[in-house]
């Protein structure tokens, strides 16, 4: 027997960490186009962008693009039913990432990740977990 709201919950984050990858895929691109302070990112470290910095932002984008389908796939919102393994495991491999985003976040000297995306990376990895340790198939 399906359990309808334990699978509107498992939506529902996925909807929310879809919506937030969304965001974080925004920033990255418009850092790497120029647009938002290179401060802003990498640990606020980084005060010139340069040629590297532009790449990495576009590959996090990807990475992060990724991360979407691996998570909307484990909760049945794409793909096919049963789940392959690989895509089990990669929710997981997401979830944790972005766990340890959280950290890197928090220890950020910037205070636009400190602040607006420690606390925005904590609710993604909430859904994710969610996502992650629902009992779909």
């Amino acid at each position: 027997m399906i359990n309808f709201a334990q699978l509107d919950l498992v939506h529902l984050s996925a909807n929310v960490a879809t919506a937030l990858f969304v965001v974080f895929i925004g920033a990255q691109l418009l850092a790497a186009a120029g647009v938002l302070p290179v401060s802003m990112f990498w640990g606020g470290r980084k005060t010139e962008l340069t040629p590297s910095l532009r790449i990495m932002g576009v590959v996090a984008a990807v990475l992060l693009t990724a991360f979407i389908y691996v998570i909307r796939y484990r909760a049945g919102l794409v793909g096919s039913v049963p789940l392959p393994t690989a895509v089990r495991v990669g929710a997981w491999l997401v979830t944790g990432y972005m766990a340890l985003n959280v950290l890197g976040n928090f220890a950020s000297k910037s205070p636009v990740e400190k602040f607006l995306f420690g606390p925005l990376t904590i609710l993604l990895t909430a859904s994710c977990l969610i996502v992650v340790a629902s009992s779909n198939s």
